[in-house]
């Protein structure tokens, strides 16, 4: 699920919500993107921020899986770069 919007100070936001990894690993690839953790649920870098939860876990038959909601926000050209290469990190194959 994806939903932007865009603030008055134009700052932008994302909302993305994720199943199957865990949130430390969200959280490590947004410090490799250039983040800093503030604590747990809070990564921010410059011109950017990520604010991350966990959620309900998602259920398919038998199978239980990590739900972590991350809602971005930041300068929009700062915010879309990071977006594409963050993209590039969630990228899982099964098998």
């Amino acid at each position: 699920m994806i939903k932007i919007s865009e603030k008055k100070d134009a700052s932008m936001q994302v909302k993305r919500e994720y199943h199957g990894i865990p949130l430390r690993v969200i959280s490590d690839y947004l410090v490799e993107l250039g983040g800093t953790i503030i604590g747990e649920d809070l990564v921010r870098g410059e011109d950017w921020s990520a604010t991350l939860c966990r959620g309900e876990p998602f259920r398919l038959g038998a199978l239980r899986f990590d739900t972590v909601h991350v809602h971005f926000e930041g300068d929009p050209p700062v915010l879309n770069r990071l977006l594409a290469l963050f993209d590039l990190r969630m990228i899982r194959a099964g098998g």
